[in-house]
């Protein structure tokens, strides 16, 4: 499995996500995810089956900036969209 994967974009906006990532992931058709847009780049994750128990898991330090807190928050989005949660 690679580490880097290219796609294209198609006239009307779609991408494939291609089939080592869907498998790794879990990923089926019909299933939702997420664009987070970070200004210079933009994130895909699998949406996770339960939002709300995932924000719950997210620990934030107050002591830290706003933005290590953005990137603890999106390291914690995306595992637990990895696990399903």
């Amino acid at each position: 499995m690679s580490l880097y994967y290219e796609s294209r974009i198609t006239r009307q906006g779609q991408t494939t996500i291609p089939k080592d990532l869907r498998e790794k992931y879990g990923l089926e058709e019909g299933d939702e995810v997420t664009y987070i847009d970070l200004g210079a780049q933009i994130i895909l994750l699998p949406k996770p089956k339960n939002p709300i128990e995932a924000l719950k898991k997210i620990k934030v330090d107050s002591e830290k900036s706003v933005e290590e807190i953005k990137r603890e928050a999106l390291e914690a989005a995306t595992q637990a969209a990895i696990r399903g949660e």
